[in-house]
């Protein structure tokens, strides 16, 4: 039997014990996975900003004179629609952040106007000259452009929608006639306005009275398609002592909100099924306007000129109303955010917006 060297188990045994150490050493502990890892949670996208588009015109020395010259804003930036012949812009429609729609009129040099319509500033005509001839209202939906107006007709003058540039009679001939705003219903135009001194409503059939004298129907909307609800805002007169929102449902009345005073004018939108009012009041030579929603008064509009509001629109949960500050024969055009008010452009500018939209 071979015997053993002492030094080699010497050796070996302290080979054993630096592998052993090395070994401990090399390894760490491990925790185990989370049955459920989390997952972090995604950022939401920042939304785009919006872009406005805003209609009215450019004055020579008075806001109220006939020395006027149609414009498009969008956002801050100015195109002059009609820079050589009196004009006015009414009312504007705008489609994928890109296309604006635009009508009210242009003068030809013998004073008669013509209902002007432009698309991206590019003026189109939809009558000859006369003297009522205005588009009053515009809406685009799908592939189809509406626009609704006066013109003169056997000698006084008629409510006609313009579908596409096709003319189409809505109603004649009496004063105190208009179109006010346009919408779609399983195809088929609806417009709310005004004929004589009644609220009514029109489609291709017929025009309607939805309320008797002394009524006016400002915006009209069609929220269920399928069964044809149709709602129409306006205002009329409530007492001796005030005026009253009031809304129309198929031409019944639904709702009616006495505002404490006479209105000089009420405007209305929607979204779903809460109403939108903004009502401009005139009373010791100073014009004032309040913002509600439903029956409860959101506030006034702030500042401390004379105010009028021209066209209330609600994106994402926002209040925005578009109006004028009014000094004497001079305008400031102001935009209202949830009753902030920002100045669009300052009295040196001589600009009164009318209209406006949102995208």
């Amino acid at each position: 039997m071979r015997k053993l060297n002492f030094k080699s188990v010497i050796v070996a045994c302290s080979l054993l014990a630096v592998i052993s150490a090395c070994s401990k050493k090399s390894i760490e502990p491990v925790e185990p996975d989370p049955e459920n890892p989390e997952t972090p949670t995604p950022k939401p996208p920042t939304p785009k900003p919006l872009t406005f588009f805003y209609a009215g015109y450019k004055y020579q020395t008075d806001y109220k004179g006939a020395g006027r010259n149609a414009i498009l804003s969008i956002n801050d930036s100015i195109v002059l629609l009609s820079p050589s012949l009196r004009s006015d812009a009414l009312a504007i429609a705008a489609v994928n952040n890109k296309e604006a729609h635009v009508t009210g009129y242009q003068k030809t040099s013998s004073g008669q106007q013509r209902v002007a319509y432009w698309k991206n500033g590019k003026i189109s005509f939809l009558t000859q000259a006369g003297n009522n001839n205005t588009g009053t209202a515009i809406n685009v939906i799908g592939s189809k452009v509406y626009v609704g107006g006066t013109k003169d007709y056997n000698g006084a003058y008629g409510l006609f929608l313009w579908t596409n540039g096709v003319e189409k009679r809505k109603a004649c001939c009496l004063a105190q006639s208009e179109v006010t705003s346009i919408t779609e219903v399983a195809g088929e135009p609806y417009l709310s306005g005004r004929f004589a001194s009644n609220a009514h409503m029109f489609n291709d059939e017929w025009a309607l009275a939805i309320a008797g004298p002394n009524t006016y129907a400002d915006y009209i909307n069609a929220i269920n398609a399928i069964n044809k609800d149709v709602y129409v805002l306006g205002h009329a007169n409530y007492n001796s002592s005030s005026d009253a929102a009031v809304v129309w449902k198929n031409r019944k009345e639904v709702f009616k909100l006495p505002l404490g005073d006479f209105a000089s004018d009420v405007l209305g939108t929607m979204v779903g099924t809460d109403y939108y009012f903004v009502a401009n009041f005139y009373n010791g030579g100073k014009g004032t306007s309040v913002v509600y929603k439903n029956k409860t008064k959101l506030y006034q509009l702030s500042g401390a000129a004379s105010i009028t509001a021209t066209a209330i629109r609600v994106v994402s949960g926002k209040v925005y109303i578009l109006g004028n500050y009014l000094n004497g024969a001079k305008s400031s055009a102001v935009l209202w955010t949830n009753g902030k008010p920002k100045v669009l452009f300052g009295e040196g500018k001589k600009i009164y917006l009318n209209d406006f939209a949102v995208n």
